[in-house]
């Protein structure tokens, strides 16, 4: 009879630290939301794996890369020419657009003609002009700051307010084609308007000095662009042009040496060689930026329910779709992070 007793107790106690030691089951509410960012990523991760390109991993590919992380990170030689870069390498690709528009301006000079001009220039000055001080800032009122959308939605309306006006079918189809190089310049990158803005400020017309830069490209396509001796003495052969352009674009005073301009030239170079790849990078980086963000939510998710005190359900133990595509490219994702995102 007594070692009935003890064996019940024995077993009672047994299933008390058992019990004692249950794990809590993680909510359902919880496990919902974890397999639905999971989801998320397979589609991301699955996208990802048909843009990842073994062009991106070619040593020449690799050193644009470290070249245009050294812009974007400011890296010492380098601080503050990121935009400037940009706004070059947009007016050299772009040179089309900006002469088109000139050839009209200078062609098609009826008032409702010029007062479409002016009404672009003016939206452009209220998107990127300094602000403006004393007697100039009526009523202390600070400049409109226009996105692209709404710029491209006034111009579209202003065209369309003063085409019954226009006399002529020519004249009506030029302000046409100027709508749609202005429409072209707000798609390009985010510096098109700008840039746009600049050249019409300084009155720039001298489309000549970016056909200069375009040949100099073409001729360094199939030369070793890690030579900065060979790019710093072609700067030095033409640095009017590069001088001309730098002060637009507002590269400083003291930076106007060929040293600076050899290494944008030598980005310019890198960036036209490797065009397409560099599309189809940029595309992976914004899939990946997205990814990035369902990859912090899951790891928040799971952190909430730890293994020594939750009983997991499977889905928590899956292998993470993506992880080895953004472990690949994670320096990349984060620095290109904002650039995707502009």
């Amino acid at each position: 009879m007594l070692k009935k007793i003890a064996s019940f107790l024995q077993k009672d106690v047994s299933e008390l630290v058992k019990g004692g030691q249950q794990k809590k089951e993680v909510p359902e509410s919880g496990v919902s939301l974890h397999n639905q960012f999971l989801a998320e990523m397979k589609v991301l991760a699955s996208i990802a794996k048909t843009l990842d390109n073994p062009n991106f991993k070619t040593p020449d590919f690799g050193y644009y890369l470290e070249i245009k992380s050294h812009f974007l990170s400011n890296d010492k030689g380098y601080e503050g020419l990121n935009e400037i870069v940009e706004l070059l390498s947009l007016a050299v690709s772009a040179q089309s657009s900006f002469q088109q528009m000139a050839q009209i301006e200078l062609r098609y000079l009826s008032s409702k003609q010029q007062e479409y001009y002016n009404f672009v220039f003016l939206l452009l000055e209220e998107m990127f002009g300094d602000e403006p001080q004393g007697k100039e800032n009526h009523n202390n009122q600070p400049r409109k700051r226009y996105d692209r959308q709404e710029f491209l939605r006034k111009i579209r309306e202003k065209l369309e307010e003063i085409t019954p006006e226009l006399k002529t079918e020519e004249g009506r189809q030029a302000l046409v084609e100027y709508k749609d190089c202005l429409e072209s310049l707000a798609s390009e990158r985010e510096f098109g308007l700008k840039l746009l803005y600049l050249f019409k400020r300084y009155n720039f017309t001298d489309f000549a000095t970016l056909r200069t830069i375009s040949d100099m490209m073409a001729y360094l396509q199939d030369k070793n662009v890690k030579n900065m001796k060979a790019m710093e003495d072609l700067v030095e052969k033409n640095q009017h042009i590069f001088v001309s352009l730098g002060r637009i674009i507002g590269l400083p005073r003291n930076r106007e040496n060929p040293e600076t301009y050899g290494k944008m030239l030598q980005y310019l170079v890198l960036e036209s060689k490797h065009k397409n790849t560099i599309q189809q990078f940029m595309k992976l980086m914004e899939v990946m930026n997205s990814w990035k963000e369902f990859y912090g939510k899951l790891l928040e998710i799971r952190s909430q329910y730890p293994e020594n005190e939750y009983q997991l359900p499977p889905e928590f133990k899956k292998e993470i779709p993506g992880l080895s595509i953004y472990e690949n490219y994670e320096k990349y994702i984060r620095l290109f992070e904002e650039k995707v995102n502009s």
